[in-house]
């Protein structure tokens, strides 16, 4: 069992996804969009930060609802930069690379989630 966030190969795929987002969050366009600017940002800072909060959980299945919730704000975040494509801030290019990304690390997130509430552990240990 990890005894840190950072020890789940998980963590590491969810934080270069957002950094890859991150990155189209610098562009002038999508910068000056502010409202959809906002949103994306928020949904991305979203998704690592809902991991860590469910790390600290004392069951699996507590730390599956969190994960659930970052499930949900990539979801949004595909959905925001599909929006921007729209609009022309972002490239068909940039916005398959995110989109391929995202949809493996929403399948994995899923996989995760079935673990854990398969499991259920009712005691993470030290992470009470």
């Amino acid at each position: 069992m990890a005894h840190k966030i950072e020890e789940l190969p998980i963590y590491s795929k969810v934080m270069e996804f957002c950094s890859a987002v991150n990155a189209l969050l610098e562009k002038p366009g999508l910068r000056k969009d502010c409202d959809l600017h906002k949103q994306i940002s928020r949904a991305n800072s979203s998704i690592p930060s809902n991991m860590v909060e469910g790390f600290e959980q004392g069951t699996h299945r507590a730390f599956a609802n969190f994960l659930t919730y970052s499930k949900g704000s990539l979801a949004e975040v595909l959905a925001r930069l599909k929006q921007a494509h729209f609009k022309k801030y972002v490239t068909a290019d940039e916005l398959g690379d995110r989109l391929m990304a995202g949809e493996e690390l929403g399948r994995m997130l899923g996989g995760f989630i079935k673990y854990l509430r398969r499991s259920d552990w009712r005691n993470r240990g030290g992470n009470v």
